[in-house]
């Protein structure tokens, strides 16, 4: 399914701190964006993507934390950027790593944005805007090669 609304993006949040995750919920709810769930750590979110997948109900956006228990974020991009089939769903890594190298492992490893904490409700819903228009792009070349 196409989605050609930022509203009707579906959006997972993946970050172990509480306040983070409802930070971005409230910034994405602000947008409009209606479905958004959360998971507290890698394991949990790889849980939930697979099972939106296989329900043919998989998530737009993943926001994905670099430090977590049990499983680091840019593990979780691994995991999934080895998969052809997660190809259009935008994996972001929202973190606090700002160090110049660990962005371009992210880069590198696959994420489609990188975008550093703290960051403000403002430049979350510009960013999403960019992530939007890359999901569209990715989906409609999808349709056109199938």
């Amino acid at each position: 399914m196409l989605s050609n609304q930022i509203s009707d993006l579906k959006i997972l949040i993946v970050d172990d701190h509480f306040l983070i995750r409802q930070f971005v919920r409230n910034t994405l709810q602000d947008a409009k964006i209606g479905n958004v769930q959360t998971a507290a750590d890698g394991n949990e979110s790889i849980d939930l993507i697979q099972k939106a997948f296989d329900m043919q109900q998989p998530y737009d956006v993943v926001f994905l934390d670099w430090n977590m228990p049990t499983l680091s974020g840019l593990e979780v991009l691994n995991f999934f950027r080895a998969k052809p089939e997660y190809a259009s769903t935008a994996f972001v890594m929202l973190t606090a790593e700002s160090e110049q190298q660990n962005i371009m492992k992210a880069i590198k490893a696959g994420a489609t944005s990188y975008i550093i904490k703290p960051v403000a409700p403002t430049d979350l819903s510009k960013k999403l805007t960019e992530i939007h228009e890359w999901v569209k792009r990715k989906r409609q070349s999808q349709v056109l090669s199938a």
